[in-house]
């Protein structure tokens, strides 16, 4: 796979591979999309914690007092 970089983003890349805290080029793009990926996963993760909220807020929760009360509403859905 080759990928094009702006002349700044190869600077910043051969300026990470300097501090010796990566390997290689190589190094810095993995370790970038495994934190770019970790990013969406909260991005994603903070979306439902919004919605989660915005459903208590307006009302469209139910109250579970006993695991018999959740087995049933697990069952339901």
């Amino acid at each position: 796979m080759n990928v094009r970089l702006t002349p700044e983003l190869e600077e910043l890349v051969r300026e990470k591979v300097a501090s010796g805290n990566y390997r290689d080029q190589d190094d810095v793009v993995a370790r970038a999309l495994k934190l770019l990926d970790h990013q969406d996963r909260v991005d994603a993760l903070n979306a439902a914690l919004d919605e989660g909220e915005a459903d208590l807020r307006d009302g469209r929760s139910v109250t579970v007092r006993t695991k018999e009360e959740l087995d049933a509403l697990l069952r339901s859905l």
